[in-house]
């Protein structure tokens, strides 16, 4: 199992150096106790802004890196431990025994350049050990739902009757909302009217506001679950059992289980989301328009919707079929 964040901390307190040509730590041994903690106190600090799930990933992916660093070498993590060799073996870990994909082992190095980038920085290491490259993939697009798919999705959220799912999925495909985003929506950041309607969108990632329109399908999915909404004094949009907003996980938990009655594997509100993406897309929206809607700070982030999916290419191939006489 991999460490938690506390074992880490607890492993960085003292550490031996078994092998030869490790540098010494006396220097920084005051500084290194807690050095997970500064970490974390930085990323959380950070100008541009990090979710705290994205910090709680970072640090588990150190973990991770942790055990494996006690397994290999005998020793204790401590970052000044760490040479280039450790970082290339730990590559080739990731690719040849744990058989990872591309994408999981470049988050992974993406991770460590980022700690020993701040390590170096805060004089907490001499050197930065990260000498490695990427792992190159064919870039492809994040799996998203067919129009087919996402409306025998939709028909049987209808046929239950919960009004809130529904609501939920149509927000989530038709203006490609992260669920972080969905569940801080309050009563005030939905405007509707007979002819049209927006969600106003303030705590985006890293902090950007943005506003999205809803088209008819959403703006009848939400008057509809609004109408028999509780009513207290929370005010955010989508209530729970408890009378208080739902949560991230909560939200997953319904499009989870939309998906399974469904018969449609791995259905998240992040899928919904590049559905959205795509179909934009597909219908020959201007990519421009289409980072706006979803919020994205690069044009590159946009891009990745113009590449093909593994269906595409799954039905490419299949073309080649010799069909049955």
């Amino acid at each position: 199992m991999p460490l938690s964040p506390k074992k880490l901390k607890a492993q960085s307190v003292t550490h031996s150096n078994r092998r030869s040509g490790r540098p010494s730590q006396d220097t920084h041994e005051g500084r290194k106790g807690n050095v997970l903690g500064q970490f974390e106190s930085w990323l959380t600090n950070r100008e541009e802004g990090i979710s705290a799930l994205t910090v709680i990933g970072y640090l588990a992916d150190l973990g991770k890196f942790a055990e494996w660093f006690l397994i290999s070498t005998s020793e204790r993590f401590a970052p000044a431990a760490v040479t280039p060799i450790d970082i290339r073996d730990y590559k080739s870990h990731l690719q040849t025994v744990k058989g990872f994909k591309p994408a999981t082992i470049n988050r992974r190095l993406a991770v460590l350049r980022t700690f020993f980038a701040w390590a170096l920085e805060q004089g907490i290491v001499t050197e930065n050990p990260i000498r490695v490259h990427n792992v190159e993939e064919l870039p492809t697009a994040p799996r998203s739902l067919n129009e087919r798919t996402y409306n025998k999705l939709l028909r049987t959220a209808q046929r239950t009757g919960d009004k809130r799912t529904l609501a939920i999925l149509e927000l989530l495909r038709h203006t490609g909302l992260r669920v972080s985003e969905l569940c801080d929506l309050q009563l005030s950041d939905v405007i509707i009217t007979p002819r049209k309607g927006k969600v106003i969108v303030r705590s985006g990632k890293r902090s950007r506001y943005r506003e999205v329109p809803l088209n008819l399908d959403v703006r009848l999915a939400l008057q509809g679950y609004l109408a028999i909404r509780p009513k207290v004094e929370d005010k955010h949009i989508f209530i729970g059992q408890r009378l208080n907003g739902l949560t991230d996980s909560a939200v997953q938990a319904i499009v989870a289980e939309v998906g399974r009655r469904a018969g449609i594997e791995n259905v998240t509100p992040h899928v919904l989301r590049h559905t959205f993406g795509r179909g934009l897309i597909d219908k020959a929206v201007d990519p421009f328009t289409v980072k706006d809607l979803m919020g994205h700070k690069r044009m590159d982030s946009t891009a990745v919707y113009t590449k093909p999916s593994v269906s595409d290419m799954e039905a490419a191939v299949a073309k080649l079929e010799v069909e049955e006489e």
